[in-house]
């Protein structure tokens, strides 16, 4: 039969790559300390990188892994543990077999001759620096694992060394092979009781091990006593669900060696290049489980590897036979035959079960991107000098491969810049009251369909101060607009092309070329980034993007007859549009929803499509980001549907407006709206308050949403919640009845204040008072005058409150460099008509 060896090629560069993985995290995890088990396994997967390359003559990366594997093999005896310096030449020896294997020619060209000698070097250095006992733990008699098909005899297998043979029944070995365990010889030193530490051996592994055998043998070799007799040693034969090492490494008991006799045929045990099978379909085998696919869970359970391309052809099949079931679904509700609708209703839960489990098909865990960054993070101390904590989170949260695949350099780049610029230096750190070593979180949450990624430090923060110089000298930002600017508002310019604080360019970062690439990545997938920093205390890069871009659940509404989609993730409610409900804050229209005001926008309006008929019934879509909440106008609510998406063409792909369009069931184009797109193309300030900015101390910051307005160039602020409305007045609607200001309003007499009387404010640059605001008191509506309403915000820094407020007068505050005064309009009216109320009786 003519071999594939092509595919058998393959099969072969995949398996390596996955053996080098598994050995990558194996010797990072060395850096926490000395495991044997680690050890195990990267010598594990090392010989069978080297017993394979053999088979496809590979002699470059037979020769490194064999090195590599002697070198291994000196720790696996001594059980020493490896210096920061061997561990970085364990990597090294890694990256030289990735760099061979990812070659055309498998590395046959490559020079690996530094390496070699470099291996050779340090192996020497080693094994004149081990001494016996010298660590303090036993030495076990390293042997290579004996099968018993080199030993098999008709009645008996007897393993043999110098210390003399022990007799294996073949029955044992028989009944390893049915029950797939392992059968161990052991030996260890008679007298001191070791035959009863046998047996509480035994019970304490938790039945892992049985002893069907004991006894004991002459030990001649060096073990003759200065008057000449010779020692015995005991011996035991185990059925083991332990391997040797496993039995090794779990156990406490004075062993001098362990022989595996025979082994389970589906385990992976080392074995010399020579004694490969020929048959090197068998090694390859995609049935075949390394460490790196095993499941320890399910032993049982097994995987089939198929080509990326079928399962994007599987999902593609999927979407349309969406399409088609929504056609079908369309037009059958025109019959009246009960049967065939059940029948049609039936058929639509199946396909949409099926479309459910193709698509998980192409979910991954975010622990195969986790796999990477713990190496990212050990070269990058060793290159900064800092000291890193690295602390992974959410693993286990799924994302569609083409998704990670997208997303692997921004979240690499956003790493290397938490730790390149962010984290201080040891020395610093310890100066500023931190702990030596530097903590980097990468976390990950699934929220409402969205995958939340966040990269978080505690380092020196955003410096804003040289933001805004490094603004200004790239022309950016002028001196005045670089003042007006929010911090958040500055972090954002960390997103421009060419932007960078560093002082200098390392070999790490300092170029300006990274975040607008990673800001651009993460809006290729759909997703969204911003940055929040704290200066002192640390930095957050919080990245959103939608779990699968392929298939979509989403709201259809309608506005000036186009039809649109709403991704159903972004949507919080739907509720009728009451017009009455409608004020203007800054010249923007808001909605009172259940006490709190929130912006609206017509889609009529973003979009800039016909706005001739007004409908009496309109909607509100109430939408959400990371940092914004607000209401989308539209004429009309259709049903929900599961769209496939398609992509733009590159002139509506640059206007960040949609993520896509879809083609209905009923023929009818729909494009995909992006809310995230929304608020940036508006530039909508944020109105969702962030968990870090909730964590402040209440010294620092009064948390609340306050609505800013002027009177007389003196800015006030109130707490919103207080507002029942705001309304733009006609100055010469006011009427004066008995000394007071009064206006109609909805068929009401409504009182009106002045705070610049209550204040007594001067009368400097003077202008009507065309703005009410509207209060609900316990003696009727009244209204405060003001000049000019600015905005609602989240916080007032430097927060000051009075222990009397009686007056009114809450405290003060600063906000953008003004000072702020903070009332309690309740107060103020009260106050005020109690006056008007004393004034008029003394008269």
């Amino acid at each position: 039969m003519e071999v594939d060896y092509e595919n058998l090629l393959k099969d072969y560069l995949v398996e390596t790559k996955e053996l080098l993985d598994v050995s990558e995290q194996a010797i990072l995890e060395l850096e926490k300390g000395y495991r044997p088990d680690e050890i195990n396994t990267i010598f594990r997967a090392i010989h069978t990188i080297k017993g394979n390359s053999a088979i496809f003559d590979l002699p470059s990366v037979t020769k490194l892994s064999h090195a590599f594997e002697s070198y291994l093999n000196h720790f696996r005896k001594t059980e020493i543990p490896p210096s920061s310096d061997e561990i970085h030449l364990f990597l090294r020896c890694i990256d030289v077999l990735k760099e061979m294997t990812e070659e055309s020619d498998g590395g046959k060209n490559k020079d690996i001759g530094e390496i070699l000698d470099k291996l050779e070097e340090y192996l020497t250095k080693s094994k004149h620096a081990a001494e016996p006992g010298k660590n303090g733990k036993q030495t076990v008699a390293s042997e290579e694992p004996q099968t018993a098909g080199l030993y098999l005899k008709p009645k008996a297998t007897t393993v043999q060394n110098t210390n003399g043979k022990v007799g294996v029944p073949k029955s044992y070995i028989e009944r390893a092979e049915s029950e797939r365990r392992f059968l161990l010889l052991i030996r260890f030193r008679s007298g001191e009781g070791n035959l009863e530490k046998l047996s509480v051996l035994e019970s304490g592994l938790g039945g892992q091990i049985e002893v069907l055998k004991t006894g004991s043998i002459p030990y001649s070799s060096s073990g003759t006593n200065g008057n000449g007799r010779v020692k015995e040693i005991h011996f035991a034969i185990l059925l083991s669900s332990m391997d040797r090492e496993r039995l090794i490494e779990s156990s406490s008991f004075p062993l001098i060696s362990v022989t595996s006799v025979s082994v389970p045929k589906a385990s992976v045990e080392p074995r010399e290049a020579g004694k490969i099978e020929s048959n090197s379909s068998n090694i390859l085998s995609s049935e075949t489980k390394t460490e790196s696919g095993k499941n320890k869970d399910n032993p049982s359970e097994s995987y089939l590897k198929i080509p990326l391309q079928l399962l994007d052809h599987m999902i593609n099949l999927a979407g349309e036979t969406i399409v088609v079931r929504n056609q079908l679904l369309q037009r059958i509700e025109s019959y009246e035959d009960p049967t065939l609708l059940a029948i049609v209703r039936n058929l639509s839960q199946l396909i949409t079960s099926s479309q459910e489990t193709v698509m998980r098909t192409r979910l991954q865990k975010l622990e195969a991107l986790y796999k990477k960054i713990p190496r990212l993070i050990h070269d990058l101390e060793r290159t900064t000098g800092k000291e890193v904590e690295l602390i992974l989170e959410g693993g286990e949260v799924e994302l569609d491969k083409n998704l990670i695949d997208s997303i692997s350099d921004p979240i690499t780049h956003m790493i290397r810049n938490s730790v390149d610029h962010g984290l201080e230096s040891p020395s610093d750190r310890i100066a500023a009251g931190k702990p030596r070593k530097g903590t980097v979180i990468l976390s990950a949450t699934l929220r409402g369909g969205n995958v939340i990624l966040k990269v978080e430090d505690d380092g020196r923060g955003l410096n804003y101060r040289r933001i805004k110089e490094k603004a200004i000298e790239k022309g950016l930002l002028t001196e005045e607009e670089a003042e007006r600017k929010s911090d958040e508002e500055l972090s954002e310019l960390i997103f421009s092309p060419g932007f960078s604080t560093a002082q200098a360019v390392s070999s790490t970062s300092g170029r300006g070329v990274g975040m607008d690439v990673v800001k651009m990545n993460f809006q290729k997938a759909g997703g969204s980034v911003s940055i929040n920093s704290t200066p002192g205390k640390g930095t957050s890069v919080v990245a959103s993007l939608p779990q699968t871009l392929s298939i979509i659940n989403c709201q259809m509404v309608r506005s000036a007859g186009m039809l649109f989609a709403i991704p159903q993730q972004n949507i919080s409610e739907l509720i009728l549009f009451d017009k009455r409900l409608v004020s203007s804050v800054e010249k923007k229209d808001v909605y009172q929803l259940r006490g709190h005001l929130l912006p609206i926008l017509d889609l009529r309006q973003v979009f800039e499509l016909s706005n001739e008929s007004e409908d009496q019934n309109r909607f509100i879509v109430v939408v959400h980001t990371e940092k914004h909440k607000f209401g989308l106008l539209v004429e009309e609510i259709e049903n929900p549907e599961e769209i496939v998406v398609k992509p733009l063409s590159k002139d509506l792909a640059k206007l960040n407006l949609y993520t896509g369009a879809a083609i209905l069931g009923d023929g009818n184009v729909a494009l995909i709206i992006d809310v995230a797109g929304i608020t940036k193309f508006l530039k909508l300030q944020p109105n969702v308050r962030e968990e870090l900015r909730s964590e402040a101390k209440k010294d620092e910051k009064l948390k609340e949403h306050y609505l800013l307005f002027s009177v007389r160039s003196q800015l006030f602020g109130l707490n919103s919640n207080q507002v029942l409305r705001i309304e733009l007045i006609d100055p010469k609607n006011i009427e004066k009845i008995m000394d007071r200001e009064v206006m109609q309003y909805r068929g009401e007499i409504v009182e009106l204040c002045r705070l610049d009387s209550y204040f007594k404010l001067k009368d400097k640059d003077h202008q009507p008072e065309n703005t009410m605001i509207l209060f609900q008191t316990a003696i009727g509506k009244k209204g405060i005058l003001v000049n000019e309403i600015f905005n609602v915000i989240e916080e007032i820094s430097a927060f000051t409150e009075n222990e009397d407020q009686s007056s009114g007068v809450v405290g003060n505050g600063i906000v953008l460099e003004e000072t702020v005064i903070v009332i309690n309009p309740i107060t103020i009216l009260n106050k005020i008509t109690k006056n008007l109320l004393k004034e008029a009786v003394s008269q």
